[in-house]
């Protein structure tokens, strides 16, 4: 899947599940906290959306601000989640 597919994925999970505003395209600069306004609580349900959307099991202790800091960061993520095969059976 392109980084920009990806981006567009994850925008519709924040725009549907979520309660913040999202633009029409997210940039892969953009940070969750501050560009995004998503809280805590809010990253820990965007985490759980991601497994579903993605298929991948994303480990406890994974979850991390560093994962968590902006799009681009988020779409590495997932990739090597994808890649090592950490999906959710």
């Amino acid at each position: 899947m392109e980084r920009q597919e990806m981006a567009e994925r994850i925008r519709r999970i924040i725009a549907d599940n979520l309660d913040v505003a999202v633009p029409d395209v997210l940039k892969e600069e953009d940070r969750l906290s501050e560009d995004l306004n998503l809280d805590s609580i809010m990253v820990l349900q965007l985490a759980v959306y991601l497994e579903e959307s993605f298929g991948v099991s994303i480990p406890e202790e994974e979850v991390d601000p560093s994962v968590f800091s902006t799009v681009s960061s988020l779409i590495d993520f997932i990739g090597t989640l994808q890649e090592v095969g950490a999906v959710n059976g």
